[in-house]
Formats: structure tokens, C-alpha cells, sequence
């Protein structure tokens, strides 16, 4: 747990860092502000895809081999659908207008969560249908 605060805490300092070396870097007239609105974007997807791809080793061995299966699935489904959603994010709003990048990226970000959300659901109603099926035999 301790390993796990202090890197979130370390990312927490590098991100204020990067937004506060982007408003000086803007301030300065080195960049102007639709580069610092990027930058910024772009991290934000990086980090998403980072914390997403660390999803599915986060899992937890509780209830039965069935719900442990489902839960891993789960995990994973959310992992991957996450961490591609965190880096056409951050690849949007690198390369693409900034409208589209707006629009599109809050889509991909949505459509993973829903995936993600849709699937988890599923599997722990099938998991407790499936329970409730096996205990009435």
C-alpha cells in the first residue's frame, strides 16, 4: 500500500510540475496557450493508459474460481479498453485539430468506461445467476 501512495503521490507532483512549467513556459511567450492545453491533455492520456494497463494486475482471489475468473476478465477488458482509450487521447490531442480532439477524445474515453462498466456488469449478474441456478440443483 505504502509503494502504491508514494507513487501515486509522485505522479500527483510531476503532473502540478508539468501544469506549472506550461504556464511559465506560456507566460514566457515560449509556447502559446493552445501548446500548454495539449501538453497538459497529453499527459492526462498518458497517465490514464499507465494506471489502465496496471488494472488487471490489481485483481483480488475472493468468492469462488468462477467469480475470480470474472473479476480477472473483467479487469482486463478494463485495462485494455482503458489504456487504448488513454492513448488515442493523448494522440488526438497531440495531432488533431483541437475541436476534434475535444469531441473525440472525450468519446473514446467514454466508449471504454461504458465498455468497461457494461461488461463488469454482466459478468457478476451472470456470475450470480450462475450461483443461484447451481445452489437450487
Amino acid at each position: 500500500m505504502t509503494n502504491g501512495l508514494i507513487s501515486g503521490i509522485a505522479l500527483a507532483i510531476l503532473m502540478l510540475g508539468s501544469a506549472l512549467a506550461l504556464r511559465y513556459a506560456e507566460n514566457a511567450g515560449a509556447i502559446g496557450a493552445d501548446d500548454a492545453r495539449r501538453a497538459i491533455q497529453v499527459l492526462i492520456g498518458l497517465m490514464l493508459a499507465g494506471y489502465a494497463n496496471l488494472m488487471p494486475k490489481r485483481g483480488r482471489g475472493v468468492g469462488s474460481l468462477l467469480a475470480q475468473a470474472r473479476v480477472q476478465t473483467a479487469l482486463r477488458i478494463g485495462g485494455w479498453s482503458l489504456t487504448m482509450a488513454g492513448l488515442a487521447y493523448a494522440g488526438l490531442w497531440a495531432f488533431a485539430p483541437l475541436e476534434i480532439a475535444d469531441t473525440a477524445g472525450l468519446f473514446a474515453v467514454a466508449a471504454a468506461t461504458l465498455l468497461t462498466l457494461g461488461y463488469a456488469v454482466w459478468a457478476f449478474t451472470a456470475c450470480r445467476r450462475d450461483r443461484g441456478t447451481s445452489t437450487s440443483r
